[in-house]
């Protein structure tokens, strides 16, 4: 942890690695003398704070150091999307949003299909994810790779962002029943 005298918040460049097939990842582990385990790695839970992030040759490299000898990783693919995954995604979205999912479907339908589109020409062999995961003392090190994926949710909060009729009514009517809510209270 780095203090400093000032309060301003200093950026860290954090360079994500590509990710990498099971086959690829071997070859690294045996590389270093290190085997590896397939395992059922929880991504969210690996960019938390608590978790260490390293280059996975450094990661190799300090676990042998620490007499670790084996390691866990996963590697994770991505079917291309479906209409059954926009649903899924598009309800997601319009619960963190507080928007109906059709309001989202109708204000965003040319870039859902333009995000249909160029998910179709992605190769569903080449990993999405992959991460190495390896316990020293207690505490988590991994080393996490990601591949460019198109993601619907990017797309369509870009999309929601520039606005639409439909979804300018839905926030007026949202923003006039908190209004009437506020009122009962004081009333």
């Amino acid at each position: 942890m780095k203090i400093t005298n000032s309060l301003t918040h200093i950026v860290t460049d954090v360079r994500i690695a590509p990710a990498l097939n099971e086959e690829e990842l071997k070859a690294v582990l045996d590389q270093h003398g290190v085997q590896g385990f397939p395992a059922e790695l929880d991504i969210a839970e690996r960019t938390e704070e608590h978790v260490q992030m390293l280059e996975l040759a450094d990661l190799l490299e300090f676990a042998k150091a620490n007499g670790v000898t084996a390691a866990t990783y996963d590697v994770t693919y991505f079917p291309h999307a479906d209409q059954r995954e926009v649903d899924y995604q598009l309800r997601q979205l319009g619960e963190d949003l507080e928007l109906a999912p059709e309001v989202i479907r109708d204000v965003c339908a040319d870039t859902i299909q333009e995000y249909l589109d160029l998910d179709a020409k992605r190769d569903p062999n080449i990993p999405v994810h992959s991460i190495v995961e390896v316990y020293v003392g207690g505490t988590a090190f991994a080393w996490y790779g990601i591949n460019e994926y198109p993601r619907l949710k990017r797309v369509v909060l870009r999309k929601l962002a520039q606005g639409g009729q439909k979804a300018k009514q839905s926030f007026i009517l949202r923003a006039s029943r908190a209004q009437a809510e506020l009122e009962d209270d004081f009333s």
